[in-house]
């Protein structure tokens, strides 16, 4: 039995971070719903808001820390529903770019 005085976790975390990343998308109107279930079926990964629901352009929300994993599921559900990305906000034209 596990003494309650003792944390359950004792592997040190990175603190979570301030801010969420985000994608800007673009495919088919008529695949929006389909987009929405395979995203879906990835456990809360990431979640999109329609900016322009005539067009299907998206914002796709995530944490940081999940980068790769949200773009190597878009590369899979890409192969299902035809669809682009870009990143979100947009670099300025002529500035230089930002080190992470």
């Amino acid at each position: 039995m596990r003494n309650p005085s003792t944390p359950r976790d004792t592997a040190r975390r990175a603190p979570p971070p301030k801010r969420s990343s985000a994608l800007l998308l673009r495919l088919a109107p008529r695949d929006t719903a389909l987009f929405r279930f395979l995203l879906e079926a990835h456990d809360n990964l990431a979640y999109f808001t329609s900016l322009e629901p005539k067009t299907a352009l998206l914002k796709l929300v995530y944490s940081p820390d999940q980068h790769g994993s949200v773009v190597e599921t878009l590369e899979r559900i890409a192969r299902t529903v035809p669809l682009e990305w870009r990143p979100w906000p947009f670099p300025e034209i002529g500035a230089e770019p930002s080190s992470a």
